[in-house]
């Protein structure tokens, strides 16, 4: 594939240096870089792209869920497991069923019979395919700010607590079986302090004020809450640079002229030339002049 597309049309030149909306954005860094929140060493972290931004030393952090799969997702990576694994796995299922569209090399075409998914087959009762659920969230104490993407692990996933020690799924049916929105209120995350590994339980404080409510509508109806959601990887070894060619204005638009003027280097300021005494005029009055001086 050219490294170079031209947009078909020409673009204006009141368009030529119009940045990305948030809109586009996010479906420009889909399956890409993406805010999230990091539970490493039992510790709430905030991550942009791949970068430690802040983080929570506190043993709880209040959120509030915009939106999220609705499925649990499953993901394979045929090396050594990490809780933090970031790389393309080796197989992966947007709906755990089977294995998605992209996946070069699937590992079962379906599942449930997959020998990866069944347990035991990473030792103990463990799987070697990982199971977990994302979801997008804002800060409780900052609805209107930055979405961020939560992976909640498997064993913060399944089982059954008491109102304060819930796994997610067991929170989000308790919630739902109450007539209510996982948006309608502020959900607490406390870590397990029994637990080697981050594991996290969910609770409710408190409902949310109308103007709170309201942002967390705006917020989850966002392209960026929707992506949060998705299991979206690229194939190994492709990059965003790769994976797209650079789309450039058609030679000769308006917008084309714009940038290469911006590009072209100011031209050097041509000296003034030296004023020079004016010649002497040459015309029949000037000599009849001379000669009556004479």
């Amino acid at each position: 594939m050219s490294e170079v597309q031209v947009f078909k049309g020409n673009l204006p030149a009141h368009l030529a240096n119009v940045k990305l909306d948030d809109f586009t954005k996010a479906f420009a860094t889909a399956g890409g870089s993406v805010k999230r929140i990091s539970l490493r060493g039992r510790v709430f972290r905030l991550v942009d792209g791949g970068k430690e931004i802040a983080k929570n030393t506190d043993p709880h952090l209040d959120v509030i869920v915009v939106n999220g799969s609705t499925t649990v997702q499953k993901t394979f990576h045929a090396g050594a497991y990490s809780p933090e694994e970031t790389s393309v796995p080796d197989c992966w299922s947007s709906t755990g069923e089977k294995p998605d569209a992209e996946v070069d090399n699937p590992q079962h075409h379906n599942c449930k019979e997959c020998p990866r998914a069944i347990k035991g087959s990473a030792g103990g009762q463990k799987t070697q395919c990982r199971f977990s659920q994302r979801v997008a969230v804002v800060l409780a104490n900052n609805p209107s700010g930055d979405i961020y993407q939560l992976v909640i692990p498997s064993l913060s996933l399944f089982g059954a607590g008491d109102m304060d020690h819930m796994p997610f799924l067991q929170y989000a049916r308790y919630v739902g079986s109450s007539g209510f929105n996982l948006n309608m209120l502020v959900t607490r995350l406390t870590f397990d302090t029994d637990s080697d590994v981050p594991k996290l339980y969910f609770s409710n404080t408190r409902f949310l004020e109308m103007d709170e409510y309201n942002v967390a509508v705006e917020q989850g109806a966002s392209q960026i809450a929707v992506n949060a959601g998705k299991l979206s990887f690229k194939k190994k070894g492709e990059t965003a640079a790769t994976s797209m060619p650079k789309l450039v204005a058609p030679a000769g638009s308006a917008a084309a002229q714009v940038k290469a003027a911006e590009a072209k280097p100011a031209a050097k300021p041509v000296p003034a030339k030296k004023e020079e005494p004016a010649p002497k005029a040459n015309g029949l009055s000037t000599l009849v002049d001379e000669w009556g001086d004479e």
